[in-house]
């Protein structure tokens, strides 16, 4: 039996500051959000449950008038132990923010473009399958608009507002349904049976539409002002086939339409956009000129009255993640991460002119663009989980809210050191250093090295994930550190291509050169050190344990010790496929690639205590892969325990998954670095009391 909390630390410091309801009542937040002169100062520490429950902004979509946005505000419902979304509307000229009930369950919620509606993505009550709603544009006069056999997904308006546009899966037939369940009573493992397609309902009769027929799959769509449809589709649903994607356009769609083939170039083209006129498409892929494909996402424009298809990007460090024309039709606002920071760029779709419009130090968590060019961005920085801005078209910015500095301004936070030092053969390496908020002692603290995913990602400006509990890990005594190894983004493409064909060919001695940095620099105990990481940081991690004895502990998180089985169990084979240059099965390939470089043939090495995390129902990094770490280490006398969180996949979803994993390492590294017991945070609510 848990320790049950009167009501939660955060509550108590959200109804301090008049910013949320401390109940986590169906009405969470007042009418009005905007800038507060009043936020409190800084009292306390921040617990494991009140960084497991930090509320948060979590996206934003602007009407097309530019005046009001859809935003989402995440909060823990510990009754439910899970992360809730609530929408609402925020009137962008005065912060005035409304609650839009009865779309708790919803998907997407969006503004149709003339403002006067919305529509959603939800299930019908009783039903788990998304179907799409309309309302009012003040969520009065909810009703259901489609009565589709399979879920609505990726719904949008048209931008004329007569049809919305969504994705299904096909359904099955009545013979098909009878032999699966009086015959086929096991489905084939993988095998996608069923395509996805694109469908459109007409808004004031409710007559669905079938636009594509085919034995593939739309993977995504996009519709232009012109009238235009594009298409993005592939063999099937599964994530591999999406690198074998191509795009298809219809100048004049009509259900069961012709489609004409755009490209044929085996890449995937990503986040593709029609331009307003139905000119150009602009989509990002990894690709270079020069064919390689182990490169960042580069912005391509097609000019559809030419076939001329140009990468816009090549040669710039940073790396494209989205993008959405201006009305022009001649200009792109491109969301890019460029090293520890990212923010938003302009773009000449004609000369590839580049234009910064506000990148700063830190991270862009979403963004939304209005018919005039103008945006509405989600900022993290040190002081915020997330606060929102207003963009316009030139670059001038305008804070709209402060609720991201509210919720954290009562916790002491660290400082996030911007640091660079040389790895082992000079190459200059960027990281943060967090120094500990509370230190004893004479010498220099205990660091805990966190390994970023991926490894196509990198550590940026803001440090509000969970997983990474940097204010907590601070706040127990010690310095944390991100090394931006080789092989993630943001800064060239020979920068990441220095993982191609050899995945630690470096990328470790990046990480321990910034150990020696800090130990060198008195900022690093260096006989109090400890190793963790999840998924690409698990491999990191896993990689680190077999290749030194200096970490007093270490957690690995969802990482892999086996490259070959790793390819074969995943969901996906092409991003090994991309890094190694090669297939497990081919031949050759497991003796000359995979074996080398498997972490498996080192394990006899390790004398580290490890602890190990994975989900049972991982698809990405299958537990198998934590198992066998765990098996090894277990046999060979090296302490160790394995923690499979039932019902997760790649990472844990669940409240109370999350705050055992930050009570089990903080317990793992007090304990291995002989410091004062670490005693652990109980949930918050009785989990057998559904009342609480």
């Amino acid at each position: 039996m848990f320790r049950q909390f009167a009501f939660s630390a955060v509550a108590a410091m959200l109804a301090a500051s008049a910013s949320l309801h401390p109940a986590f009542a169906e009405d969470p937040l007042p009418a009005r959000l905007a800038a507060r002169p009043d936020i409190p100062a800084a009292d306390r520490y921040m617990t494991p449950v009140d960084m497991v429950e930090l509320r948060s902004i979590g996206e934003v979509s602007l009407a097309d008038d530019g005046q009001r946005a859809i935003v989402t505000m995440t909060h823990a419902d510990w009754a439910e132990d899970e992360r809730a979304d609530r929408y609402w509307v925020l009137d962008i000229a005065s912060g005035q923010l409304s609650y839009l009930s009865g779309f708790d369950e919803a998907d997407t919620v969006a503004f149709s473009p003339d403002g006067r509606m919305l529509a959603a993505d939800q299930p019908p009550e009783g039903r788990k399958e998304d179907e799409v709603f309309l309302a009012n544009a003040d969520g009065s006069d909810l009703r259901r608009l489609t009565r589709h056999p399979t879920a609505v997904q990726s719904m949008s308006w048209s931008p004329d507002g007569q049809f919305i546009y969504y994705l299904a899966t096909d359904d099955l037939s009545d013979e098909q349904r009878d032999r699966r369940d009086r015959v086929e009573l096991i489905e084939p493992y993988f095998e996608t049976t069923r395509h996805r397609h694109l469908w459109r309902v007409d808004v004031d009769s409710g007559a669905r539409q079938r636009m594509t027929q085919g034995d593939w799959s739309v993977r995504s769509y996009d519709v232009a002002a012109s009238g235009a449809v594009l298409i993005r589709i592939a063999p099937a649903a599964d994530l591999d086939s999406a690198y074998d994607s191509e795009l298809w356009i219809s100048e004049t769609p009509e259900p069961g339409g012709q489609f004409r083939r755009i490209t044929a170039n085996n890449w995937m083209e990503s986040n593709a956009r029609l331009s307003p006129d139905g000119r150009r498409i602009a989509y990002k892929a990894r690709v270079s000129g020069d064919g390689l494909d182990y490169v960042q996402n580069n912005l391509v424009v097609i000019d559809l009255e030419t076939d001329e298809s140009r990468i816009l990007t090549e040669g710039f460090d940073f790396e494209v993640d989205g993008m959405a024309w201006l009305p022009d039709g001649e200009t792109l606002v491109v969301a890019v991460q460029a090293g520890v920071r990212s923010g938003l760029v302009r773009i000449d779709a004609e000369t590839g002119e580049v234009t910064a419009l506000s990148l700063h130090d830190r991270h862009l968590a979403d963004w939304s663009l209005d018919a005039a060019g103008n945006a509405v961005a989600l900022f993290e920085t040190p002081a915020t989980n997330g606060d929102l801005w207003r963009i316009t078209a030139d670059g001038a910015e305008t804070r709209l809210t402060t609720i991201g500095a509210a919720t954290v301004a009562p916790y002491h936070l660290p400082e996030q050191q911007l640091i660079r030092w040389n790895s082992h053969d000079g190459q200059v390496i960027e990281g943060f250093y967090f120094p500990p908020l509370v230190h004893t002692g004479d010498g220099p603290p205990p660091l805990v090295v966190q390994a970023h995913g991926g490894p196509r990602s990198a550590d940026e400006f803001g440090m509000w994930k969970w997983g990474r509990y940097v204010p907590v890990m601070t706040a127990q005594g010690y310095g944390v550190l991100w090394v931006n190894y080789r092989g993630g983004t943001g800064y060239g493409d020979a920068f990441m291509q220095a993982m191609h064909g050899t995945y630690f060919a470096h990328a470790d001695r990046d990480v321990m050169s910034g150990v020696d940095y800090l130990v060198e620099t008195g900022r690093a105990d260096p006989d109090q050190l400890i190793m963790s990481g999840w998924s690409a940081g698990g491999h990191m991690t896993n990689r680190l344990i077999t290749t030194t004895d200096r970490f007093r502990a270490a957690s690995s998180g969802a990482g892999a010790v086996d490259w070959a089985v790793h390819h074969l169990t995943s969901d996906t084979r092409q991003a090994r496929r991309l890094l190694f240059g090669a297939d497990a099965w081919a031949e050759g390939a497991l003796e000359s690639v995979f074996q080398p470089q498997s972490l498996l043939r080192d394990l006899y090495r390790v004398t580290t205590p490890t602890l190990i995390f994975a989900g049972e129902d991982d698809e990405r990094v299958h537990p198998s892969q934590s198992i066998m770490l765990y098996q090894a280490l277990r046999n060979l006398g090296v302490e160790t325990r394995l923690y499979l969180a039932p019902g997760e996949g790649h990472s844990f979803s669940d409240l109370s998954h999350r705050l055992f994993r930050i009570n089990a390492e903080l317990d793992w590294y007090a304990r291995h670095l002989g410091r004062e017991a670490y005693e652990w945070q109980p949930l918050p609510v009785d989990p057998e009391d559904e009342e609480d």
